[in-house]
């Protein structure tokens, strides 16, 4: 008989046994998949993350606070120059406006209520009464002049995200058309809709879009050409804000280095890259445990099957002197038991797979959900600072995006959606593990098989 069909059907020999050192190694395998499956997403998605978030420089003159603060517009020419600093993909500028009941013809969809006069008096001018005193606010219509709708309003503590089209069209970057699009609450509360038109700054201007960005308070905003805004509002080439896009992460540093010594003290200059690291922390984590584990059970499945055989080749020693003393060489014998070991594994493996592929995005979802919530015990979804934003969507210092950019804004939900796969290295990676275990598993008994001697063997019985 085929020294390798004779292992295969040695394995079956004791049905105890047998069920008991493939149960163990499917639980060993099966964790093993899991963690294989577990790693390889978060690191996709730690990959996919830091390509795409934390990658964002905030410019705002020196000093400047949204509505509250002062400092020196920037100009256009200044944003400009910093698109050709290397590794800068992108660069948007954006002026924000207000449109009080003077100015303009529409009407804030947002009552003042408590809090909107205790601000009141930063905002000034006709609408507001100085110092936040008593009386009727009628809160300001914010106008964003920005180059790129549908970026312009992210997050902050008020809450929102990317602006999403309900209907009608956007405006290029670089219009100069007296266009905008108005927010779904907005446009409710003045019964806009597209082709309408309302004045701002003495000019008509025609609706040619309405968004939705999913706040409240998002939704109450007016996006217009940055040009036009320039224009209209008497501040021609100005600029309060712009987003640098950096093509990774790790580029970050240089990049606003290098945007510091351009603009010098005109500017304040921050990034989201230490804030996207710390909310990294969680996946890396779950990375480092996938992989400790991983490598834990890996090694567990190779010592029981090493044990597993070792026992097998002693209760086997007659049974291995007489073959030997048959005419039978150590190398044929060593097949039969590899093949044995091999079959342990493989059988261990399949079972191991099926449980693992079902248990690897259930485990790889509670390793996120858990090293998440650990780890933002006292910092805020809303950009890092517990209890809320900073008037006119600015970090302290003038960080402020678009007027409400907050790089961290669903950030937690973005580390927490990580999707399980199965690809074919995951499956190559797999039949590598189980080819390990099974030559871990037979190499100490194979060796002693070589020691067998079929004279002691048989004098001994």
């Amino acid at each position: 008989m085929n020294a390798i069909t004779r292992g295969v059907k040695n394995t079956f020999r004791n049905s105890i046994r047998t069920v008991g050192i493939v149960a163990i190694l499917t639980v060993a395998i099966a964790l093993s998949i899991s963690m294989l499956v577990a790693r390889d997403a978060v690191n996709k998605k730690i990959e996919s993350v830091r390509a795409s978030t934390g990658n964002t420089i905030s410019v705002s003159p020196a000093g400047f606070f949204g509505f509250s603060g002062g400092g020196t517009p920037l100009t256009t020419t200044q944003i400009s120059d910093i698109s050709s600093i290397r590794h800068v993909t992108s660069v948007t500028s954006t002026l924000t406006q207000r449109l009080t009941s003077s100015d303009t013809s529409l009407t804030a969809p947002t009552p003042s209520g408590s809090l909107g006069g205790q601000f009141s008096g930063g905002f000034g001018g006709s609408g507001g009464f100085p110092g936040g005193s008593s009386g009727t606010f009628t809160p300001p219509v914010r106008v964003v002049g920005t180059t790129t709708p549908g970026q312009a309003l992210v997050g902050g503590a008020n809450g929102g995200g990317t602006e999403t089209l309900v209907s009608g069209s956007s405006f290029s970057g670089t219009s100069t058309a007296d266009v905008a699009i108005v927010g779904k609450t907005l446009a409710s509360t003045n019964s806009l809709k597209v082709g309408s038109t309302f004045t701002a700054w003495n000019t008509k201007i025609t609706v040619i879009g309405i968004y939705n960005a999913q706040s409240t308070f998002a939704n109450s905003d007016v996006l217009m050409p940055l040009a036009t805004v320039q224009k209209l509002s008497g501040n021609a080439n100005d600029v309060d804000s712009a987003t640098v896009y950096v093509d990774s992460v790790d580029n970050v540093s240089a990049v606003q280095a290098k945007i510091k010594a351009q603009l010098g003290s005109a500017a304040d200059v921050t990034n989201a890259q230490q804030q996207a690291e710390q909310q990294l922390a969680p996946l890396n984590s779950v990375k480092t445990i996938s992989t400790y584990t991983l490598l834990g059970t890996v090694v567990g499945a190779g010592i029981i099957l090493l044990l597993s055989m070792l026992m097998i080749v002693r209760e086997r020693r007659r049974e291995i002197g007489v073959l030997k003393a048959l005419g039978a060489k150590s190398s044929s014998v060593m097949r039969q038991f590899i093949a044995e070991a091999t079959t342990f594994t493989l059988l261990g493996s399949f079972f191991g797979f099926l449980i693992g592929i079902v248990l690897a995005n259930p485990i790889t979802s509670t390793l996120v959900t858990n090293a998440s919530s650990s780890s933002s015990s006292g910092f805020s979804r809303d950009g890092g600072f517990p209890g809320g934003g900073f008037p006119g969507g600015s970090l302290p210092g003038g960080g402020s995006s678009g007027g409400f950019h907050f790089g961290a804004r669903g950030f937690g939900h973005a580390i927490t959606s990580v999707q399980t796969s199965i690809g074919f290295s995951t499956l190559l990676v797999a039949l590598l593990i189980a080819l390990l275990v099974a030559a871990v598993g037979s190499s100490v008994a194979v060796a002693n098989i070589a020691r067998v001697r079929p004279a002691e063997v048989l004098r001994s019985e």
